[in-house]
């Protein structure tokens, strides 16, 4: 219906031509006077590019951002955490912290609906997966799962060793799921100390810390902490609590030492006790992987590997240096044969040892022995036995059968469990613990108990109850080795 007044249809329609001639024009030009943009010309960016900017430019590409996922492979599948990583090669090594990631690797190990999702500054997101991890440092490795043929941008290393207090940092990150935010501040101290309950319920001490004060909330852990030239100077790894400024990293120079001291040992490899385990290290020397140390009773040293030997190819994929021996190595399946190319006094050596699983690794390099699982559907006289032996003076009349029993299968020469006598056959019982009531015996039913004990007895005696025979019950302390036998 039109209206009434012909002027006013004419204002209307002047008004209406107006708006579209206004809508044709830039924004600039559309917009009032008084909000008009004078564009900076080239001094005025320069002024602008802050030494601060330059070094984000330069470094951001780096950092990734971390999720910590359940039901990875479903749609919907739910974030249950969250930090940052540093990426350092094109490959798509990551260096986080270990308590990033730490709910995926304390998994029960059958429950792989976990999984890890790291993105990128320019939008790719890629899974993740754990390469090695520290809990005592609390580092850890990633390896992204990049397509063919794609590359990442890694950061550059800086070092630690000279910084100054007082000297600009900038600390990048995932803070509260804000990824690659950045903020900055100036480096307080050095040689800091602070005392955590971590992810396992472990109360650790983590020294030699930088302090900044540049802003490090939740989720900045992992991240890169730079230097005013944009190298990386730190990891950063914690705040204060309760308190506004102080933010703490690992310095760079403790990274690699931490790196080839225990990242790269095969102890630290991924965390699962069904993983594969060969029993051997590596080094990098003149530009070749060289084994460092062969564990004996090991699958690689019954393939015949030697201490010294170069590692030159796993399967058909060459290995350069370290990092390639656990990219290729992780994934390697239990008792399935795994090919290696060795060179030794100039000839090539072709030799595929059977890598057992982490667990029964860590027993042999831990005890110097191989234990089987056994339970009533394999041997129901002999864990009844076991039952029967461990209960005998507890006084009670009734007793539940165990719901395994673990036997010595194999006896290394000149190990800790040769020096005090064991010999296969023998059947471990229990270990003793000391608590507020006095001295307990535990029973050890299963391989995965009897690993997770040793990792936390490493280079300490342990206590532990054998049957020998029928009835026989001897008790004495064993002497647990460090890692890798060390």
């Amino acid at each position: 219906m039109f209206p009434r007044h012909p002027a006013l249809l004419t204002c209307f329609l002047l008004s209406g031509a107006a708006l579209a001639a206004q809508q044709g024009k830039p924004l600039a030009e559309r917009s009032s006077p008084l909000l008009r943009v004078i564009e900076p010309d080239a001094n005025e960016r320069e002024l602008r590019m802050t030494p601060v900017v330059r070094a984000v430019q330069r470094s951001a590409d780096s950092v990734v951002s971390i999720y910590l996922q359940h039901d990875l492979a479903r749609v919907g599948s739910v974030t249950e955490g969250q930090g940052s990583g540093v990426i350092l090669d094109e490959a798509g090594l990551v260096i986080t912290n270990w308590h990033v990631i730490a709910p995926v690797v304390l998994a029960d190990r059958r429950d792989g609906s976990r999984g890890i999702l790291a993105k990128l500054r320019d939008g790719r997101t890629r899974e993740a997966q754990v390469l090695s991890s520290s809990a005592t440092r609390d580092l850890a490795l990633l390896q992204l799962r990049l397509e063919s043929n794609e590359t990442v941008k890694p950061a550059e290393i800086g070092r630690s060793s000279d910084l100054m207090i007082g000297e600009t940092v900038i600390a990048i990150g995932n803070p509260q799921g804000n990824a690659n935010s950045v903020t900055s501040g100036v480096l307080s101290a050095t040689g800091r100390t602070i005392q955590v309950r971590a992810p396992d319920g472990v109360p650790r001490t983590y020294s030699d810390l930088l302090q900044t004060d540049a802003a490090i909330n939740q989720g900045n852990s992992g991240g890169a902490l730079l230097d005013i030239t944009g190298k990386l100077i730190g990891i950063n790894n914690a705040m204060a609590m309760g308190a506004e400024n102080i933010g703490f990293a690992i310095p760079m120079d403790i990274v690699r030492q931490e790196f080839q001291k225990e990242l790269l040992q095969s102890a630290s490899f991924a965390t699962a006790g069904d993983s594969p385990w060969l029993g051997l290290e590596v080094a990098d020397r003149d530009n070749k992987v060289v084994i460092s140390e062969v564990l004996p009773g090991s699958p690689a040293a019954a393939a015949g590997v030697r201490v010294g030997d170069v590692l030159a190819r796993i399967g058909e994929r060459e290995v350069r240096s370290s990092i390639d021996y656990v990219r290729h190595c992780i994934n390697a399946r239990v008792q399935a044969p795994l090919p290696l190319l060795l060179r030794r006094g100039g000839r090539d050596l072709e030799v595929s040892p059977l890598p057992i699983t982490r667990e029964q690794g860590l027993v042999l390099s831990a005890l110097g022995a191989t234990v089987d699982e056994i339970d009533s559907a394999t041997d129901q006289a002999l864990v009844r036995k076991a039952t029967l032996a461990f209960y005998r003076d507890s006084g009670r009349s009734r007793v539940y059968l165990l719901p395994g029993v673990l036997r010595f299968k194999s006896i290394v020469p000149d190990s800790p469990a040769a020096a005090v006598g064991l010999k296969k056959g023998d059947v471990l019982l229990a270990f003793s613990q000391q608590s507020a009531f006095g001295e307990r015996e535990i029973p050890l039913t299963s391989r995965s108990d009897l690993a997770h004990l040793l990792e936390q007895y490493r280079g300490k005696a342990l206590r532990i109850a054998v049957l020998r025979g029928d009835d026989e019950v001897l008790e004495g302390s064993i002497d647990v080795r460090g890692n890798q036998g060390r």
